[in-house]
């Protein structure tokens, strides 16, 4: 099988022929290989030889065997070493000819290198000599023209292959400056456009510049002389440089085209350039000699056209259109490539080239032109191509394909290397491959011989590879893989052969996880100074070592830095702080490995109020009128929704920046009416949804002149501050509506409906005062701003007042009406409303509280309280008086008001208001007695609003969110106490409590109480230690009356003893009495009671000491204790504590309740006068005679009741009566003392004033 075409291109390249020698891969080891000549340099085609020159014709060859080189010369063989300066350079075919014998070996110089593979051609080379230029001795005559006229100074240099540089100098060998007015044209010329006096000179010379012979002629010195005028002559253009009006240029592909026109007039003219069949190529096209030379680099075809120039002055314009047309030297469309071959294989060599004129295009074989080839029916030239068949071993040449036009030769060397070689595979074996998921693996088999070997790919169970659709095989021999999978792991062979051999390699393949981005990052638009985090979170093969995240913005990878806070970056997120518009772009996370990456990137985007405007101009300027523009900053994201124009006046308000105009965001311009008299500067501040941005810089100032005002003062006012004079009052004029330095006022008045002149002062500023005026006469008023450029507008006529004084007419007619028992309606009527004396301001209507109805006489008799008032404004004959009080006596009257005082008042009007219904109870008292029974206790409204009828009582059982049925009891008006029984135990109610008046029902005071007990600390009064035995003592005590049932523990401990205190037992608080236990004998202890406050806690609220009788029983240890002395002071105390008990006890028995009565008394006393003191829900009225004193709280005066309780206990303090089956339904009576008199007494009832059963 022959070798591809990209096999051979890569085992042998070539550059147009010319580039580096086939080799054979060094890895391919063969012995005594041959390799046809190839050319290694290629000469230039032209070469300029001067007499100091030497002359180097190189020739650079490769190949095996080792070549033999030839020349030609003008066609014909050329022998070096018969040529006299000639030398040939060993090894090689470049020749080296003297410099005295250059000049005679002019002419078309051939080098061929030739081995038996056969025969390789170098380009023609052109050599030239000349002689060292001299410029021809002249003489040249002075210039003379007129001032403004043009001239030419011409240069004309030695003719040269190479042609030179031109430079104009003067004798001091300083340029000649050039600009528009004065050039070099590309003839080396140096053309004026119009002279000038000061180009008057005797030295222009022209330098010419030939880098060959490295040498620089200069002509002889040009004298120009310019005669002056002293009237130039204006003249349109004319061009100098093309003449006429069009010219046609031929441009050569890949050079560059150089354009010029040079005009002269006066004024200079400048030049500008068009093209007419389209645009100029920007990025290929420059403008030099100022503007006169229009060129074009690198030119292409498509540059093919015309173009224009234009010359012109303020007198007129002039053009030239160039015609230029785009020629090609040859150049390559396909050039031929040496190839090797093996035996039998068929050959196409291509060659195909372009240019303008059509290059003419010759094939020769081994240096012989084709026509000169003896006929060969396996040699055929068709379509321009070379085809060569059924090629064998001796049929290796080369080939030379020759294209020429009139602009350059192409030339190319192709080889044609017929070769028998074995087949080896040049990749190491076992190689190991390693790639992650879905990526393309590639797994190389580079393989060499001639016919270049086949290859073919196994899986290691000897599968072809290609039958997997994923795999291809390159034509290099290397496998590809696309989409790996974990399950192409595994060993791979490679299999080369041709018609020699065949070898094989081992390959493995292993594939990874891929690297995979599980979580990436999410564009973000935040705002200016905020913080934002990107996340990324990765996934990678865990056999792979190497691997890393790395975060880039914009593509530049971003690290932290110790000295800045910007940027933190840890596992799985970046955080960027106080993010600024520097920080906007694209943020990439990169995971990465040694195999592959993984990568996602987010915006960011930074928004926030808009960069400052810039370029601020101010323009189209009149007297007061003036046009702003500037250029839009940076709108940061956010479009611009307006711009805001700011003005500082200098005069009146210096640096005080106001806001003038506003614009909408597509507007980028105002134009501003200007107040006279001001130095205003402006700015301009563009404003989005973020806010206004920074302003601009300030503006340049524009001045205004003076000049008349334009508003009149507005708030004109005239009000009299006494009867007899006119207060004149005007809000003054800003300081920038005065239009000049100073303004005044120019007031007007006379009296209304009076007509005649008008009285007038001028005045700097308000108030001004009219005296001696009648009192409340109406004037006109006229108040109009002045300053030094004359009046403001007319201004609008105010009437005033003068002076007022108090009224002496007062209200009549007053009545009253009862809308409720809480509001009434007051009506008058105002005559003589000429006795007003100034404007009416209004009503107002004073009124006050006499009492409650039914006790008018005493409280007449009592100090009038200070009365209410009630202000109606302007024009009333009536109002509303509410927020009174039901079932009192009220009194009233009314005045009219002016602007100066209140007028004399109406005759004194009483009224009463109907009965309300009464406030709620002033309190209510709830006291648990036992588990079924609540005792109750309240104090009368404060705001009876009427006589109390009776109290109501409404009560239900609250279980969570449900309520248990409704009971209703009644009281009269003066039970304010009472107790319920059969109640649930352990249960909460809720109760109303409400007072009646013959209006009705009043609102009700809610509150809730429970049966279930609470830990409360018990009250014992006189606690003693009763009795002492030798293992026991008694503990007694009085319970107090308000508390039945309280249990609480007794606790002890030995006080000889380091021992913590011990519980002996529960006691109950009625009871009145504990016996303690399991003492020993002769032993002191303590003993505390210990209860639970409402908290829960526990408290200890009583300690004492006891001795317990008898001896101690302790071992045979001696001690203090069997002293005699010890025992006989112990016998001492006991016989004292004996005496002192039978004293109390005898004293006990014959007082029988003395004690418990004097406790009681007492008791009694002192909790009902803190009640007092705590004002506990009595009402009472200052003017009112006080209810009774009040009643014992349920915590001081009520017994606590209960089943376990005996009545009895408490002697003859309670009075009790029972239903039929014993249930309590009486009230406890908490004194004896004298009840006062009156029916709206809250003393407590006695037992048979009792009608109502508490169940």
């Amino acid at each position: 099988m022959a070798p591809t075409r990209g096999q051979l291109l890569r085992l042998w390249p070539l550059l147009l022929g010319l580039a580096e020698a086939l080799t054979i891969p060094k890895e391919y080891e063969m012995h005594n290989l041959r390799q046809p000549p190839e050319m290694m340099e290629q000469p230039a085609e032209k070469l300029v030889v001067f007499p100091s020159d030497d002359i180097v014709l190189r020739c650079e060859a490769t190949g095996t065997p080792p070549l033999e080189f030839r020349w030609t010369k003008d066609g014909r063989r050329f022998d070096p070493r018969r040529e006299a300066g000639v030398t040939v350079v060993e090894g090689s075919g470049t020749l080296y000819v003297n410099n005295s014998n250059a000049g005679r070996h002019q002419g078309i110089y051939r080098c061929y290198a030739s081995n038996d593979l056969g025969t390789a051609m170098g380009p023609e080379i052109h050599v030239i000599a000349e002689s060292t230029p001299q410029w021809p001795k002249e003489k040249v005559s002075p210039l003379e023209v007129e001032e403004g006229e043009s001239v030419v100074l011409p240069c004309n240099p030695p003719a040269s292959a190479v042609p030179p540089k031109i430079y104009w100098l003067n004798s001091r060998i300083v340029h000649i400056a050039q600009d528009e007015r004065v050039s070099m044209g590309q003839d080396g010329y140096l053309y004026f456009a119009n002279v000038r006096r000061s180009d008057s000179h005797p030295d222009y010379i022209c330098h010419a510049h030939y880098l060959g012979p490295r040498t620089i002629i200069q002509k002889e010195p040009i004298e120009l002389r310019v005669r002056p005028t002293n009237s130039v002559k204006y003249r349109q253009p004319r061009m100098m440089v093309p003449p006429g009006e069009s010219s046609s240029h031929v441009a050569l592909r890949g050079s560059s085209l150089a354009l010029e026109c040079i005009a002269e007039g006066f004024p200079t003219p400048t030049v500008e350039w068009i093209r007419l069949n389209g645009p100029l190529p920007a990025e290929r096209t420059a403008l030099e000699n100022s503007q006169k030379t229009l060129r074009i680099r690198d030119v292409l075809e498509e540059d093919d056209g015309e173009y224009q120039c234009i010359a012109h002055n303020t007198q007129g314009t002039t053009r030239h259109i160039y015609t230029v047309t785009v020629e090609a030297a040859p150049y390559w469309a396909q050039q031929p490539h040496s190839r090797v071959y093996g035996p039998g294989e068929n050959i196409r060599l291509d060659c195909s080239v372009y240019g303008k004129p059509k290059p003419r295009v010759s094939w020769r074989v081994n240096g012989v032109p084709w026509a000169e080839l003896a006929p060969d029916s396996a040699r055929t030239l068709r379509s321009g191509a070379l085809i060569l068949t059924q090629v064998q071993p001796n049929d290796s040449l080369v080939t030379q394909c020759e294209a020429v036009n009139r602009h350059g030769r192409l030339l190319a060397n192709a080889y044609i290397y017929v070769i028998q070689l074995p087949a080896k595979i040049l990749t190491p074996d076992e190689q190991r491959y390693t790639v992650v998921e879905n990526q393309t693996a590639s797994l190389d088999c580079q393989t060499f011989g001639a016919p270049m070997p086949s290859v073919e790919w196994f899986t290691e169970r000897m599968e072809p590879a290609l039958q997997d659709e994923r795999a291809f095989v390159h034509t290099n021999g290397t496998l590809r893989l696309s989409r790996a999978q974990r399950q192409d792991t595994g060993a791979y062979v490679c299999l080369a052969q041709n018609d020699q051999n065949n070898v094989t390699i081992n390959a493995w393949l292993e594939v990874k996880g891929a690297t995979r981005i599980e979580l990436g990052p999410q564009s973000a638009v935040v705002k200016k100074f905020s913080n934002v985090t990107f996340q990324c979170r990765a996934r990678f093969d865990e056999t792979l070592p190497e691997r890393g995240v790395e975060w880039r913005r914009d593509g530049r990878l971003i690290q932290e830095s110790d000295d800045s806070d910007k940027y933190t970056i840890a596992p799985g997120w970046l955080r960027i702080a106080d993010v600024d518009y520097t920080d906007q772009g694209v943020y990439s996370c990169r995971a990465h490995t040694a195999l592959d990456a993984a990568e996602e990137s987010a915006e960011l985007r930074v928004v926030g109020r808009p960069g400052p405007v810039l370029e601020l101009q101010v323009s189209e300027q009149q007297e007061r009128r003036v046009k702003l523009s500037w250029t839009p900053g940076d709108d940061h994201n956010s479009p611009i929704e307006k711009f805001v124009v700011e003005a500082e006046d200098g005069l009146r308000d210096p640096g005080t920046w106001r806001d003038v105009s506003t614009v909408p965001g597509q507007q980028p311009w105002a134009r501003l009416h200007l107040a006279p008299y001001g130095h205003f500067r402006f700015r301009v501040r563009a404003a989005n949804q973020f806010g206004r941005g920074e302003p601009s810089a300030a503006s340049a100032p524009i001045h205004t002149s003076p000049a008349a005002p334009e508003r009149y003062p507005e708030g004109v006012a005239g009000e009299g501050n006494e009867t007899d004079n006119m207060l004149i009052t005007w809000k003054p004029l800003n300081k920038s509506d005065w239009n000049a330095p100073e303004l005044s006022y120019r007031v007007q008045w006379r009296r209304l409906g009076e007509g005649g002149s008008w009285s007038e002062e001028t005045v700097s500023g308000p108030p001004l005062l009219v005296t001696k005026t009648p009192t409340f006469v109406p004037y006109e008023i006229k108040v109009q701003a002045v300053n030094h450029v004359g009046k403001g507008p007319e201004p609008p006529t105010v009437v005033g007042y003068s002076g007022e004084d108090v009224p002496q007419v007062n209200p009549e007619n007053v009545g009253v009406e009862i809308f409720n028992s809480t509001s009434v309606l007051v009506s008058w009527t105002l005559p003589n409303r000429d006795q007003l004396r100034g404007h009416l301001r209004g009503f107002r209507v004073f009124y006050w509280r006499l009492g409650s109805v039914g006790e008018r006489s005493r409280r007449q008799a009592r100090a009038q309280p200070p009365p209410l008032v009630l202000t109606v404004a302007g024009e009333a004959s009536r109002a509303r008086l509410g927020g009174l009080r039901p079932w009192s006596w009220y009194r009233l009257y009314v005045v009219v008001f002016n602007g100066r005082s209140d007028g004399p008042h109406s005759e004194d009007i009483d009224f009463s208001t109907p009965e309300g219904v009464p406030s709620p109870p002033s309190s209510l008292l709830l006291e648990r007695v036992s588990d079924t029974v609540l005792a109750l206790e309240w104090t009368p409204p404060q705001f009876p609003n009427g006589a109390l009828t009776e109290y109501l009582l409404q009560y239900q059982q609250v279980n969570g969110s449900e309520l248990g049925p409704l009971h209703e009891i009644s009281f009269p008006i003066s039970q304010l106490n009472g107790t319920l029984a059969r109640l649930e135990p352990r249960a909460r109610y809720r109760f109303h409590l409400r007072a009646l008046t013959r209006a009705g029902l009043g609102e009700p005071l809610v509150q809730e109480g429970s049966t279930v007990p609470e830990p409360v600390l018990p009250t014992l009064d006189n606690i003693s230690i009763s009795l002492v035995g030798p293992d026991f003592t008694v503990i007694t005590w009085v319970p107090a009356r308000h508390q039945a049932s309280v249990e609480f523990e007794i606790q002890f401990m030995n006080k000889s003893a380091l021992e913590p205190w011990r519980t002996s037992g529960q006691a109950n608080s009625t009871h009145g009495s504990y016996r303690l236990l399991d003492l020993q004998p002769g032993t002191s202890y303590r003993v505390q009671f210990v209860g639970r406050d409402p908290s829960g806690e526990s408290v200890a609220f009583w300690e004492s000491e006891v001795q317990t009788n008898g001896k101690l029983l302790t071992t045979d240890q001696r001690s203090f204790a069997t002293e005699g002395w010890f025992i006989g002071f112990i016998c001492a105390v006991v016989l004292l504590l004996l005496l002192l008990l039978v004293l109390c006890f005898v004293k006990r028995s014959k007082g029988g309740k003395y004690s418990v009565k004097d406790k009681e008394d007492t008791q009694v006393d002192s909790e009902a006068r803190p009640m007092k003191d705590e004002t506990f829900g009595e009402y009472s009225d200052n003017e009112e005679k006080p209810f009774g004193s009040s009643q014992p709280s349920l915590n001081g005066a009520l017994p606590a009741l209960g089943s376990e309780d005996s009545l009895a206990d408490y002697g003859g303090s309670v009075d009790v009566q029972f239903n039929e089956d014993g249930s309590f339904i009486g009230q406890y009576s908490g004194h004896t003392g004298k009840e006062p008199a009156g029916n709206d007494s809250s003393g407590a009832t006695s037992p048979t004033n009792a009608t109502a059963a508490l169940e």
